[in-house]
């Protein structure tokens, strides 16, 4: 996609609100392909204190776009009165709401995809979307040992915890206690019911190697692949890495 495409996209970008089940509101971006809606779309759910402005997603955007696919990046949580914010939510919630945009889009479509990178991956599993395909994009999975145990700790105000990465991320109570509820064995569960084809790209240099090998060794009931792109952190912005992530993520939606 040259520089004139992606102005032309962009002004074909708008954003609209989903109603969610409990009255929030879900803020969603839409990026068609053309002047009319697609017969393929992606949709695309962030990670962790992530949005979808993020480097990847809008990366991503550009590059379905160019292929004749619609995106739609949602957003958990957004910094507007009537949506959700970070410490309100957990990963049932965000599957809830994943599933509830999915089904807003799906008249407009024949054809949907799904990716969900990091703990938007982990939502996939708890939202277990019925979608042509989807792929985890370096996906935490049964992380409480591995991430929040070693980096949390309670907020001044007794109610909400402090994760500490390059800054101090709020999370809610209820986030806190599912995380420490997903055991291997609740996890396999879950995972054991999806039946949509599953890809997991596994980032090479990142930590959470052993969440998506788990992850796949728990897809048992799908057609599934793993893949590894070598030199890729976690978050994909190494050089031009982002378009193996993006390749290889179009090649698996091809298939179905």
């Amino acid at each position: 996609m040259n520089e004139s495409e992606i102005s032309l996209g962009l002004k074909r970008e708008k954003t609209f609100d989903v109603m969610a089940a409990d009255g929030k509101k879900i803020f969603v971006y839409c990026n068609r392909a053309g002047e009319i809606p697609s017969k393929k779309a992606v949709i695309i759910g962030h990670g962790l204190g992530g949005s979808p402005n993020g480097y990847m997603h809008m990366m991503a955007r550009n590059y379905f776009n160019a292929l004749g696919y619609d995106v739609y990046r949602l957003a958990f949580y957004w910094d507007e009165y009537g949506y959700r914010k970070l410490h309100e939510t957990t990963l049932a919630i965000q599957g809830q709401d994943l599933n509830a945009v999915i089904e807003y889009v799906r008249p407009d479509h024949e054809r949907l995809y799904v990716c969900g990178h990091s703990y938007g991956g982990l939502t996939l599993v708890f939202a277990n979307p019925q979608v042509e395909a989807m792929s985890f994009w370096d996906s935490s999975y049964q992380p409480w040992e591995r991430m929040w145990l070693k980096s949390t700790s309670p907020a001044a105000d007794g109610q909400t915890h402090l994760l500490r990465w390059e800054y101090l991320i709020t999370i809610g109570q209820p986030m806190m206690d599912e995380a420490q509820a997903l055991t291997r064995q609740a996890a396999a569960a879950m995972t054991a019911r999806i039946t949509t084809p599953s890809q997991v790209i596994v980032a090479g240099d990142a930590w959470l190697k052993e969440d998506t090998s788990m992850l796949y060794q728990d897809l048992t009931h799908c057609q599934k692949e793993i893949v590894t792109i070598e030199g890729a952190g976690h978050t994909f912005v190494e050089g031009q890495i982002v378009y193996d992530l993006l390749d290889k993520t179009q090649e698996w939606f091809s298939k179905f």
